[in-house]
């Protein structure tokens, strides 16, 4: 199956992984992956994609809410499919505010990814039910991940300058299920997907 994947920014590219093992819990370990970030409007982004993706089977429309309203975000990736001509099953990605805020989920996860799964330090992240009213979702994971790696001095530094990498490595690694469950804008995610899969007959 041949899926494209439209994000924001090059930084949100590794929710392909994501998506991916969604896709391979109900069967669809084949599908294939194109990422587009090209262009400033999001139908932009869509057109740029689909000339990468001419036989796009499944389309994936990730934005952030940040400020705004999720059903505001919603519209705009509508929008921007229908003017971009698209015809098929598609599935809008909308976490609230940002991606951050799925990866602040998982300690382990976080405490692992900076060299350091033995740490004890409290890493203070909300809980999954808290997680979509965090005000700065992006400052809060940057704060944790420096704390579980439990470093000053130069290694702090150094491990500042590593964390869109290591932010990048986690996106890559989230797992499906568990504590998102409690975060309403995976759900939708993951129900929108589903619904797509039953439109393609899978």
């Amino acid at each position: 199956m041949q899926c494209l994947l439209v994000c924001e920014g090059s930084s949100d590219a590794p929710l392909a992984s994501h998506i991916q093992l969604l896709l391979d819990s109900y069967g669809h370990s084949s599908a294939r992956f194109n990422v587009s970030t090209e262009g400033r409007r999001l139908v932009e982004k869509v057109r740029n994609g689909l000339k990468l993706t001419p036989h796009c089977q499944l389309l994936f429309v990730h934005r952030d809410a940040d400020r705004a309203s999720p059903d505001i975000r919603y519209r705009e990736i509508v929008g921007a499919v229908h003017e971009a001509g698209y015809g098929g099953p598609w599935v809008g990605i909308v976490p609230v505010r940002m991606t951050e805020s799925w990866l602040l989920l998982n300690e382990a996860a976080i405490r692992d990814i900076v060299g350091n799964p033995n740490g004890q330090t409290p890493l203070n992240v909300p809980s999954p039910v808290e997680s979509e009213r965090e005000a700065d979702p992006k400052s809060v994971l940057r704060s944790a991940m420096l704390t579980a790696a439990e470093v000053q001095g130069r290694k702090r530094r150094s491990m500042n300058r590593r964390l869109p990498e290591l932010r990048r490595q986690l996106l890559e690694s989230l797992p499906i299920g568990g504590s998102l469950e409690q975060v309403p804008s995976w759900v939708r995610f993951r129900d929108d997907t589903v619904a797509a899969l039953r439109r393609l007959g899978g």
